[in-house]
């Protein structure tokens, strides 16, 4: 058999090495899904064996990337093009996927080689890619991406992928929808906070502040290394989140000091045994998002997203002097289904240390 193989189906070239499909071009043999349409709901594994359903995004945008095969040249440049732009694609509350029918192992492979920083789904069987209306006759997806937006429908088909360029071309089209989340967000009682990421201070990894979404309340803290303040509350912030954490409550500390170097502040979690993640915000541009100016000060987001409160853990430094256990009292009512007693309360702290 020669290396290099032209197989011509239903007007689509397939090129292939071997078994490998390496691109696809010519007209599609099927029509996608169309732009207003629902998008069709599915749950793939990523290349670490994490399963995602992609309904437990709703609430953001995100971008489904179907592509021929892993470690082909063209889908390499376009998975390339993806992970060069993933801050930008963060920074704007979108979710990325790229989605082909290989298995969780060459997903796993395909990332390591390339470093790629964002999932990859395997859809083997290709259920996913016929839902979507990509699947080739030869059982594999064609190029075509999909942007849904926030409300799960899908709001732009991108047909004409350019591999080169992919990461840009997306950006261009989210940058003209106006349900894109802004990287200019306001963080406002009663209102959607949108996904972030920012990287954790154990092992450099990005980590989202929502998770895999699919808790009943997500409770951010911004906290800090040298303040007395906000040392005096690590035993509590420790013993809310073992208590509420197995009630499907996240927790994320959020360290934004420029006084504070990562290493400071990943020592200062392993020490006081953090059960949550600790996420180092360089430039303080969280919290400037969430106006936050204290450490501590607490911000809580329902299962929707919804900020349903901020302020303080409780009234009193001194834990013998507590009349107000407002954090506490906040994550009762949402899980039972009610309103906080107090939307704000006026947190107190150190002050958060800015970049100038």
């Amino acid at each position: 058999m020669k290396r290099w193989q032209k197989v011509l189906l239903s007007g689509l070239v397939v090129v292939a090495a071997g078994t490998g499909v390496l691109w696809l071009s010519g007209k599609l043999s099927a029509a996608p899904v169309q732009a207003g349409s629902p998008a069709p709901d599915f749950t793939l594994p990523d290349q670490d064996g994490k399963q995602h359903r992609l309904s437990a995004y709703r609430g953001k945008t995100v971008v489904l990337a179907f592509y021929p095969a892993d470690m082909t040249p063209g889908c390499t440049l376009e998975a390339r093009s993806l992970r060069d732009k993933m801050s930008e694609f963060q920074q704007m509350g979108v979710q990325v996927f790229g989605i082909s029918v290989q298995d969780v192992k060459s997903k796993r492979e395909f990332c390591d080689r390339e470093g790629l920083n964002y999932p990859l789904l395997a859809d083997v069987g290709g259920k996913a890619a016929r839902q979507y209306g990509v699947l080739a006759p030869a059982g594999i997806a064609q190029r075509v991406t999909f942007i849904i937006n926030p409300q799960g429908q899908i709001a732009r088909v991108i047909t004409d992928v350019n591999v080169n360029s992919h990461g840009e071309q997306v950006l261009a089209l989210l940058k003209q929808q106006p349900a894109v989340q802004s990287a200019d967000w306001r963080a406002k009682i009663g209102q959607p906070i949108p996904d972030f990421s920012l990287p954790r201070v154990d092992n450099g990894k990005m980590e989202s502040v929502y998770g895999d979404r699919k808790q009943k309340a997500t409770v951010v803290m911004f906290i800090a290394t040298r303040c007395p303040i906000s040392n005096a509350y690590n035993e509590r912030m420790r013993t809310l989140a073992q208590q509420y954490m197995p009630k499907d409550v996240r927790f994320v500390g959020i360290n934004s000091n420029v006084i504070e170097p990562t290493p400071e502040v990943a020592e200062h979690a392993k020490q006081n045994g953090f059960p949550f993640p600790v996420l180092k915000d360089e430039g303080n541009k969280i919290a400037d998002h969430f106006n936050a100016q204290f450490t501590p000060e607490i911000f809580v987001m329902d299962a929707k997203g919804i900020l349903r409160y901020h302020g303080r853990i409780d009234d009193s430094q001194n834990p013998a002097n507590i009349t107000s256990h407002d954090l506490r009292d906040t994550l009762d009512a949402l899980l039972a289904g009610k309103n906080p007693p107090r939307a704000e309360t006026k947190a107190f702290g150190c002050t958060i240390k800015r970049v100038r």
